[in-house]
């Protein structure tokens, strides 16, 4: 290992102190070329206000050709807007903030609402969320193997 290490070890010892940048090259539009595309925002709870307010500076600053639909969703909601799930697939982008998830009480939390209905949940497997006690203290958790996923997998 030592060996391998020394002429890595030695060119950074000989090499100048001052770094040679690189210039890389990014592609990025200029303003003004095509249509800004709609992006769905989220601000949400707690920090999420906060982020996605400094996201949206920084696409004004930089003249990103995007404009947001913006929805006031907060985790004390009991379900999402059929309008936020349908900006969400008509945009097919979405930039979502923490939302607050609420503490037992059998009630889904509206991250859980937005992944099942876009189909980003993970349903399946030990994650299907079946679980019951048996008898006390022994819990049952059921394992979910959907033909259809298995084949649009396979």
């Amino acid at each position: 290992m030592a060996r391998r290490s020394m002429p890595v070890l030695k060119h950074l010892l000989t090499s100048s102190s001052t770094p040679t940048l690189r210039r890389s090259v990014t592609y990025m539009p200029r303003p003004g070329d095509g249509a800004p595309r709609p992006v769905t925002l989220i601000p949400g709870d707690g920090i999420g206000p906060l982020v996605t307010n400094a996201v949206e500076q920084v696409m004004e600053a930089m003249h990103a050709p995007v404009y947001f639909e913006k929805y006031d969703i907060h985790g004390d909601m009991m379900r999402v807007p059929s309008e936020v799930i349908e900006s969400i697939k008509k945009n097919k982008v979405c930039l979502k903030g923490g939302l607050a998830t609420p503490m037992g009480g059998g009630v889904s939390s509206l991250n859980v609402q937005l992944r099942k209905e876009l189909d980003l949940e993970n349903t399946e497997g030990e994650y299907a969320g079946l679980e019951h006690e048996v008898v006390p203290g022994v819990v049952e958790s059921l394992k979910v193997f959907g033909y259809k996923y298995i084949c649009d997998y396979g």
